[in-house]
This record gives C-alpha cells, structure tokens and sequence, in this order.
C-alpha cells in the first residue's frame, strides 16, 4: 500500500508540474523568449527550442502566440518545452510600412515580462549554436550594431518594467521608425546606443557592483551573426 500511495504522490507531482507549464506559469527567474504571428513560422520557433536546448539551457522558454496561431501549432510548443503565452497584437502606428510589419510593435511586450528577472528575446528566424546564458548577465538593455550602426532588435537582452513599457506605449505614435516597425522605433526610443560601452559578461561581481548599472550595453556581434553577410564575404 505504502508504495502505491509513493507512487500515486510521485504522479500527482508530475502532473502538477505539466498543469503549471500548460498554464504558462514561470519556473525559472530568467527566460528564453520568441514570438509566433502564425503557423508560418512554427518549424523556425521549433528549431530555435531545439538549439537553445541542445546547448545545455536550463531557462523557461517562452514562446508569445498571436490568435493566428493554431491549437494544434501549440501543442506541438508545448511537447517542444516550451510555455506557451496567448498575447494581443499591438498595431502598428506607421501608415507607411511593408506589409509583413504589420503587428511587429507587438515585440515591445517583452519590456513588460515583469514575471521574470530578465529575458532574452530572439527572432524566429535565429538559431543558437552556442551556450549564451551569460547574456542574462546582461544588466538592463543589451543588443547589437549592425547595418550602419544601427540596433537590430532580432537578438535582446531586456529587464522588464512596467514603467519602461508604459512609456514605450506613450511614444508609440509620435517617435520616428526608420523602419515603419519596431526596429526603428527602438532606434529613437534608445537614441543614444551606437555610444553604449560593449557587454562584458566575464565582469567580476565586484567589480559590477563598483560601476554605475548601465542603462544600456552593446552586444559583441558574435552574439548576432549574420550568415548571409558572413557567406557574402566569402568565409
């Protein structure tokens, strides 16, 4: 009897620990983060999981789904590890725009995961070729260069906050996208970032605690290759 009942306790954990994924409940402070439009993209957000996984990672990945993803898209997610969170799309401001740009401004919700100590948020279109958990050590704000000094906004690190977010939301329609999506408007949103002092997540904790916490840090373009730009310069 003794052993049905250990038995019977080890499932009710498990499956509370399956109810607590499916609810979208967090289990990790840090979190891996993409977001998914609709199905078209399901095989890329499906091998980034594999990726981050197969390096050894051990934080919660979320995935953000739109209505336009279906019920059948997230439980394949969910087999995959993945906490799938249903989210509203954000319009975007700009009459100008491509088409694809449509609900990109959507991206701006990661600012506002305050569930989670910090997130790192990557395109569906990435793939992880190495362990980067020393990103989370990234301390409010992290991206890269690329394309004439410019912040792509494909690969960030971002510690959420509800204030930061609101006043994103207050400055949605009046600053400048280059882009007409969410690139250019963080672009203006962190005017100042081409002169941000490049990540050093090898930084001792003292030594952390002696300088002032950044509003910002530049990541090594290591941590956002481009393999067209890379294979175009015949490597």
């Amino acid at each position: 009897m003794k052993s049905l009942v250990s038995r019977l306790g080890f499932w009710v954990v498990v499956l509370a620990i399956l109810s607590a994924a499916d609810c979208g409940q967090s289990k990790t402070e840090d979190a891996y983060v993409t977001l998914l439009y609709g199905d078209e993209f399901l095989l890329g957000v499906r091998v980034l999981g594999k990726s981050i996984r197969d390096t050894g990672a051990t934080k919660d990945m979320v995935a953000l789904v739109s209505d336009g993803v279906s019920d059948y898209a997230e439980k394949l997610l969910r087999a995959d590890g993945w906490i799938v969170q249903h989210i509203s799309l954000l319009s975007n401001p700009n009459s100008v725009r491509p088409k694809r740009f449509w609900g990109v401004y959507t991206k701006l919700k990661i600012f506002n995961m305050t569930n989670y100590r910090k997130v790192v948020y990557l395109d569906a279109d990435t793939i992880v070729i190495k362990n980067i958990d020393d990103l989370f050590k990234c301390r409010k704000f992290c991206a890269n260069l690329k394309h004439s000094e410019r912040l792509n906004s494909g690969v960030m690190v971002v510690e959420p906050s509800e204030s930061i977010f609101t006043d994103m939301m207050s400055k949605v329609t009046t600053l400048y996208s280059y882009t007409g999506g969410d690139q250019g408007f963080l672009n203006t949103y962190y005017s100042d970032f081409p002169n941000a002092h490049l990540f050093e997540p090898d930084l001792s904790t003292d030594a952390m605690k002696t300088r002032p916490v950044p509003e910002m840090e530049r990541l090594s373009t290591l941590y956002n290759a481009d393999v067209g730009l890379y294979m175009l310069a015949n490597k």
